[in-house]
């Protein structure tokens, strides 16, 4: 079979980056549907945000944002051409899909061609990694790609089968340098094919690559690539240069020599990514023929942005390079519109923050008030709101409340985008707190090491305030609680037995210390509270006894060795009385009595605390402030204004929470109840809105069910409804009225 068969053989696999060689002659062809890794020497860490990324490494597309669909055409070899389609499917938790599917048409004017033409389909997998603590972050990927191919034969009724598959993986050498990342793909494994009695095998190979951003000015990043050809000795090399010079444009320029005679050369390339839309041309030098490739796609985004964070990030920078075009180009009213947007959502950001600060002139107001243009931008408005592209959709918004400040749709729409900002607001302290997150982390765990559980839990819970989803805090916090109630049910049973010892001697008051002690760790235990009842009865049967006796006789004659003792207990008496005058009172109690029961009441409260007892914990604090109160003792001041704040803020979340449930079951009345029960204790906290909200929806029901009763010959049930409506809306007109009505 003469070279060029062969080489036209080896492009029905357009789609592939190296699929066929001859196996005597080891000639290679690549053409490679992908113009992003094309244009730098076939890398496998182009990024490529194509679809057909995919061909170069299957773990390309991990980083992608949203669904996208991409046509592909590709020229070589005089008038060898093919197309391609495919699709990417990302989703927020579970990987990336694509499918592709291709056809390629043979060099007609070549008469001893064998193949005609061929159809291909894939299907490619990508996970990605995520490093969890101190903050999530995407470290890389791990990907598989799998690619079935039908060639029909040209001159006679012959057509073969072949498959394959690819494996890749992408990872951010962090550890080394943020910048820093690594790849490699192991192409081909798959069967060989026999075409007019010839086999052709798959060429497998194995590819390492590196990718290094050089600079943040124009982001400038370069990599290089190692080919080893399982088939052959000579290890093939690859490299390339990406920059942006002006967005939305970015260009590309590599080198691949891989001891091949149709795939060796120079390879350029530029493309255009925009907002929903990516378009890119590649140029390969097809050196020892006299021929080209050219690879050209066209991509668009669709539908929403499965992952917010990932919606953040891209509309973030889209918005910035755009605001920063038309500031370059001294658009500065446009520009400042684009910036002070941006704030809207980012309020953070610092770089729209500087260019602001660079901008004097005023806002230009809307031109048109007329009802075809509200309704114009009311479309643009929920277009991109559906696409996720927030400051564009509150611009849109925006624009329509200046020509119609009573504009419900657009009051709607910037109410829901405000929800959606909210919702982002736990990766946007994620990311803005992320140093304070790391600084928080070693501290806590440092106590975590130390044993210090209760330190510890609270700065734990420091990185929750901060991001409620932190997966690394929540696994120690329940470490901790873990730790935390086998050490209290430990001292708690070694205290216990104490205390038994105690009681066993009749001694009743060392017993009730032991007891008392052992309670505060483990407050449940029914056992230790019996004990405590027992002791306290005991006691209280002494002092009556002793009061008895002192009644006793007190005139009758003593012995006088009876007299000496009782001189000796005088003084001793007398001594300790002298000793206790000593001791500044407050009222009849001592200091060291005070100090001794707000320690225990403290003890008891952040006991309750760590074992979530929110409500009686909330209620120690309480008493505890008011034993600070009554005796003057502020040495506790501070964690109780800490603790109680933070309790009453998880209660109210708790209770916000359960009314959510109810009203998702319909229990509008018990939402309302838990939302109310919220607010008494955070009083600005959110569920305000949402008792607001269930206010008019609670009255409807009830004035409607009160109708119904009515009309069910049941008026006291009606009168009853209907106070009960007018309890939740007073200044509904249809609820007095009937009322009237049916008095």
């Amino acid at each position: 079979m003469n070279k060029k068969i062969i080489v036209i053989l080896l492009s029905v696999v357009f789609c592939s980056n190296v699929l066929f060689a001859n196996f005597v002659n080891s000639d290679i062809a690549q053409l490679n549907p992908d113009p992003y890794s094309q244009a730098l020497g076939g890398s496998i860490l182009s990024f490529s945000p194509a679809v057909f990324g995919f061909f170069a490494n299957p773990a390309n597309n991990f980083s992608a944002f949203s669904k996208q669909i991409q046509a592909s055409y590709i020229s070589a070899y005089t008038r060898n051409y093919g197309g391609n389609i495919g699709l990417l499917l990302p989703t927020e938790s579970i990987g990336n899909f694509s499918f592709a599917v291709g056809y390629n048409e043979f060099n007609k004017d070549i008469d001893s061609l064998e193949i005609q033409n061929s159809m291909m389909v894939a299907v490619n997998y990508v996970y990605p990694f995520l490093k969890e603590v101190p903050v999530p972050k995407e470290k890389g990927s791990v990907g598989i790609t799998l690619k079935g191919y039908r060639l029909k034969a040209k001159n006679y009724d012959e057509n073969a089968n072949l498959f394959s598959m690819d494996l890749g993986f992408i990872y951010n050498l962090e550890f080394i340098d943020s910048r820093l990342y690594a790849a490699a793909a192991l192409k081909n494994l798959g069967n060989d094919i026999d075409i007019n009695k010839t086999t052709q095998k798959q060429l497998q190979y194995f590819d390492v690559s590196a990718r290094y951003l050089v600079s943040d000015s124009g982001n400038v990043s370069i990599m290089a690539d190692m080919i080893k050809n399982f088939e052959i000795t000579d290890i093939g090399y690859a490299c390339g240069v990406e920059f942006y010079p002006v967005n939305p444009l970015a260009l590309r320029v590599g080198w691949r020599d891989f001891r091949d005679n149709f795939y060796k050369g120079i390879t350029a390339g530029f493309s255009f990514d925009f907002d929903r839309v990516n378009i890119a041309y590649s140029y390969t030098d097809l050196m020892g023929t006299d021929n080209d490739q050219h690879t050209f796609t066209i991509g668009f985004y669709f539908g929403k942005i499965p992952s917010p964070e990932k919606a953040y990030n891209h509309y973030l920078c889209y918005n910035l390079k755009k605001a920063k075009r038309e500031y370059d180009r001294k658009n500065f009213i446009e520009a400042r519109t684009q910036f002070e947007n941006i704030l809207a959502v980012y309020p953070d950001n610092e770089e729209a923050k500087k260019y602001l600060n660079l901008l004097n002139d005023e806002w230009e107001n809307v031109e048109s008030d007329s009802k075809e243009k509200i309704e114009k931008v009311l479309a643009k408005a929920e277009a991109n709101y559906f696409k996720n592209n927030l400051v564009r959709a509150q611009k849109y918004y925006s624009d329509i409340l200046k020509m119609d400040p009573d504009n419900k749709e657009a009051k709607i729409g910037l109410e829901k985008i405000e929800k959606e900002i909210k919702d982002m607001d736990i990766y946007r302290n994620r990311k803005e707190h992320a140093k304070e997150i790391a600084e928080i982390w070693k501290q806590a765990v440092k106590y975590y090491n130390a044993g210090e559980f209760i330190y510890a839990k609270d700065e734990f819970n420091k990185i929750l305030d901060i991001d409620p989803e932190n997966s690394g805090a929540i696994e120690y916090l329940e470490i901790i609680e873990e730790k935390v109630n086998r050490v209290n049910v430990v001292q708690a049973e070694s205290t216990f037995q104490k205390g038994l010892a105690s009681y066993k001697e009749q001694d009743f008051e060392q017993a009730l210390v032991y007891f008392r002690a052992a309670y505060i760790n483990s407050p449940d235990r029914q056992d230790i509270q019996k004990y405590i009842q027992v002791c306290e009865n005991k006691l209280e049967e002494v002092k009556n006894t002793e009061s008895a006796d002192n009644i006793f006789d007190q005139d009758a004659e003593e012995p006088q060795e009876q007299k000496i003792n009782q001189s000796k207990k005088a003084a001793v008496k007398n001594k300790k009385t002298a000793s206790a005058k000593k001791e500044k009172k407050t009222g009849s109690v001592t200091n060291s009595q005070i100090a001794d029961s707000m320690k225990k009441q403290y003890n008891l409260a952040l006991t309750q605390y760590s074992q979530e007892k929110d409500k009686a914990s909330l209620k120690s604090f309480n008493t505890l402030a008011k034993m600070a109160k009554k005796y003057k003792y502020y040495n506790y001041n501070e964690q109780i204004k800490t603790y109680s704040a933070r309790l009453k803020q998880r209660l109210a979340n708790k209770a916000y929470d359960e009314g959510k449930a109810f009203e998702e079951s319909n229990n509008l009345e018990q939402a309302f109840a838990k939302y109310k029960e919220a607010v008494s204790y955070v009083k600005d906290h959110k569920s305000k809105n949402e008792m607001k909200r269930l206010n008019s929806v609670i009255a409807q029901d009830l004035y409607d069910q009160g109708l119904q009763a009515f009309s069910s010959g049941k008026k006291a049930k009606a009168v009853e409804l209907l106070e009960k409506s007018l309890e939740y809306d007073p200044d509904k007109t249809e609820a007095k009225r009937a009322l009237e009505r049916i008095k």
